[in-house]
């Protein structure tokens, strides 16, 4: 097999043999010759020429103003640099190509034959992102508009497999033993979160992040937020896909943020002073009144919002429908976005069994969740299964792209900061040890031992394109032009990401799609049916001719919803 460097050589000089062929060695020497007399040879021109291509070709995939511009962009620039072949290359030293290619015959060859025994056996066999090395992040890196073609072929032929065996009503293999494959298959594939992290006013970076991931229906189900990231966690977790793209349109959502931007009053040393009521009414206007229960059984999204103590000795928490669900999601933005300094520490508050507000944990008060958990990664493993994360990451600087080819400056770099982190560590931990401090200051010494063992990245990273000069936006109340292009700058962002995050996050999707809809089907049916295919079959017979004689009694609203159901689904 042929590095790259190896085929590049032989775009520029024709292909064959060129090390030692008579025609390289001519070559050379006409490069002298047009060296000695200020000229440049044919393949030299060529060269130059196809570089200010590509370049230019960079310049304007970074302007571009939709997707479909810089795809079209994108797919020019495979096919200047050579990605395009590559792609369908099947060969490469970073995978296996040779074990995808014989899996993925078997699994076409099983479905067509309609083994289904065979088709279950050989997908029980592993279902997992790195199968034969296809998950390695440099796979990835080469082309703009996706991976290896075969790769992208054997994750469908998974995804179509998924989709076929999913049907309740499946003669040759029984649901149960079809629900128990998906759910180890879902556990031991995992799923795919998306963080968003902290960052003042750049926070509405965020928004045009979830905008294409929400176009594209990319958009994981499990999203996390701190601070500012929590706000823009808020907004999407209480919408609908339909009804958060709606917030887009004309610019409403731009508007929105910035309509009295002129009496909200923000700034460090200003806490005492911040109009808070003000604050909970703007922040009213986008985040509905809703508790994380109520938000998740409306849009399905697992929303999860850090937040920090304000005291110390305490510990941080992540609120989600699971942990907290009575808990209100405006109160957790307060609390996820009070930066010490600019707003006073926060209560959390929580809807009580007869539909009031009441405080949540009276005795204590939360600071920005930035500080402890701006990308809770650990937790969301814990609670979700999660192991792939998306970070939508908004400070510039803070947090970078894994090196792909790591050499001695890189380790020295890395070895350094190490070291650093250690010393700070120890120094913070000894004076905390050996020194009184008064709560304040044991706060600040606890909110600097979390930021130093923080990561700022996951797997796939969306950075802005804007740099340090932009941190004089972090508590600056913008315009509505600077949101706008805030938001514009998120989308471009991610719309190199979108072709793997299809590609890794495809399997774990189909996943949460087929069992999402056994929750749905088993919400209904739970209590009123055992779970065979014999007695559900029994069951819907028996409803026909003895509804009014059923022991268990359903509104007409709930027997609409499962015969409606159960028709979609074939029964």
């Amino acid at each position: 097999m042929q590095n790259e460097s190896e085929r590049e050589h032989r775009a520029a000089f024709g292909g064959g043999g060129f090390s030692s062929s008579p025609a390289f060695l001519g070559l050379q020497h006409d490069s002298l010759a047009y060296t000695h007399f200020g000229l440049k040879p044919m393949a030299s021109r060529r060269f130059t020429r196809r570089t200010r291509t590509i370049k230019k070709l960079e310049a304007l995939l970074a302007r571009a103003n939709s997707y479909d511009e810089w795809l079209a962009l994108a797919m020019e620039h495979d096919g200047e640099t050579g990605a395009d072949v590559w792609r369908q290359n099947d060969e490469s030293g970073l995978y296996d190509a040779s074990s995808i290619t014989l899996r993925l015959q078997r699994l076409r060859r099983l479905r067509k034959k309609k083994d289904d025994q065979g088709l279950l056996f050989a997908l029980n066999e592993g279902i997992h992102g790195n199968m034969a090395g296809m998950g390695q992040a440099k796979l990835y890196q080469r082309a703009k508009t996706g991976t290896k073609y075969l790769i992208e072929e054997y994750i469908d032929e998974i995804r179509d497999a998924l989709e076929y065996l999913s049907p309740r009503r499946f003669k040759s293999i029984t649901w149960a033993e079809r629900v128990d494959f998906f759910q180890r298959a879902s556990h031991c594939y995992g799923r795919s979160a998306l963080m968003l992290s902290g960052g003042g006013m750049l926070g509405y970076f965020h928004f045009g992040v979830l905008k294409t991931l929400i176009e594209h229906q990319l958009c994981p189900v499990v999203i996390s937020g701190a601070s500012a990231g929590s706000f823009v966690a808020a907004i999407v977790g209480t919408r609908s896909d339909a009804e958060y793209l709606e917030l887009f349109e004309d610019n409403y959502l731009a508007k929105a943020l910035t309509e009295n931007r002129g009496n909200v009053k923000i700034g460090f040393g200003k806490n005492n002073n911040v109009d808070i009521r003000l604050v909970k009414r703007e922040m009213a206007r986008l985040i509905p009144d809703m508790t994380f229960q109520e938000a998740y059984e409306k849009t399905g999204r697992s929303i999860n919002i850090s937040v920090s103590p304000a005291e110390p000795n305490q510990t941080s928490r992540l609120l989600n429908h699971i942990a907290s669900p009575t808990v209100t999601i405006r109160s957790a933005v307060m609390a996820s976005s009070a930066l010490p300094g600019v707003f006073p520490p926060v209560q959390l508050q929580a809807r009580n069994v007869d539909g009031g507000i009441q405080t949540y944990l009276p005795s204590r008060r939360w600071i920005d969740g930035s500080f402890s958990q701006d990308l809770p990664a650990k937790r969301l493993a814990r609670m979700y299964g999660v192991n792939h994360f998306i970070v939508s990451q908004v400070m510039p600087g803070l947090g970078r792209e894994p090196d792909t080819h790591p050499g001695m400056r890189k380790i020295i770099s890395d070895a350094s900061v190490a070291a650093t982190k250690q010393f700070v560590r120890g120094y913070l931990d000894f004076i905390q040890r050996y020194t009184t401090v008064g709560p304040r200051m044991g706060t600040a010494l606890n909110a600097a031992n979390a930021l130093i063992d923080q990561r700022f990245t996951g797997d796939i990273n969306i950075f802005p394109g804007y740099g340090v000069s932009s941190l004089g936006k972090l508590l600056k109340m913008l315009s509505e032009q600077e949101v706008v292009d805030l938001i514009l700058e998120g989308e471009r962002a991610t719309w190199p990401k979108v072709p793997v995050i299809r590609t890794t996050t495809r399997i774990g999707r189909a996943l949460d799609h087929i069992l999402h809809a056994f929750e749905v089907d088993e919400a209904h049916w739970l209590k009123t049916a055992p779970q065979t295919d014999t007695t559900l079959q029994q069951s819907a017979d028996r409803r026909k001719t003895e509804r009014s004689r059923s022991s268990v009694k359903r509104s007409k609203r709930v027997a609409n919803i499962i015969d409606g159901k159960a028709a979609a689904s074939g029964r």
